[in-house]
């Protein structure tokens, strides 16, 4: 009997560890994209006023929207990863300290008051039917990114109606 939990425990270990490195994955993803995307605004919006050319302020406006579309896939592949992660944990008998719960609580916001209680105090019933959710899009990042592109809108605007930019 000893022998064949053995293997089953090993089995259900490296799939957490690569459950987890798969989430770390696509988190450090998310954080790649985002900093090639940011620069690549810094410079076209630089670009457009150093050459006073209002179409390149257009075009930067809408690297914040690709930065939100980028944000929510990953959110859309992260949410799975985080419920298998949590459920590999209670197989595996990891209550405390679990790094699904601290995942949970970290990227999908405040989810004790929808459970009523911690994630470590829930049922594995419980835990198998929860469905994270990311972030919705009227939560803190996405309000920043919708700023972000209504105010480079506006320099769009105004580079062309105060500043008599050309357009191209």
């Amino acid at each position: 009997m000893v022998s064949r939990e053995v293997p089953e425990n090993e089995s259900l270990r490296i799939e957490l560890q690569e459950a987890l490195v798969s989430y770390r994955h696509w988190t450090s993803q998310l954080t790649q994209v985002t900093g090639f995307l940011v620069t690549a605004d810094v410079l076209l919006l630089s670009y457009g006023f150093s050459q006073k050319l209002a179409a390149i302020l257009l075009v930067a406006s809408g690297v914040p929207i690709l930065i939100l579309m980028m944000y929510q896939v990953v959110g859309l592949i992260a949410s799975p990863l985080v419920n298998l992660i949590l459920r590999i944990e209670r197989r595996l008998l990891i209550r405390k300290d679990s790094l699904g719960a601290t995942f949970a609580q970290t990227y999908f916001g405040r989810i004790t008051p929808i459970l009523d209680s911690p994630i470590e105090d829930l049922t594995d019933e419980e835990v198998r039917h929860i469905t994270f959710k990311w972030e919705s899009l009227w939560s803190t990042i996405p309000i920043v990114l919708y700023s972000g592109t209504v105010a480079q809108v506006g320099l769009f605007i105004l580079s062309l109606t105060v500043f008599h930019y050309r357009f191209m």
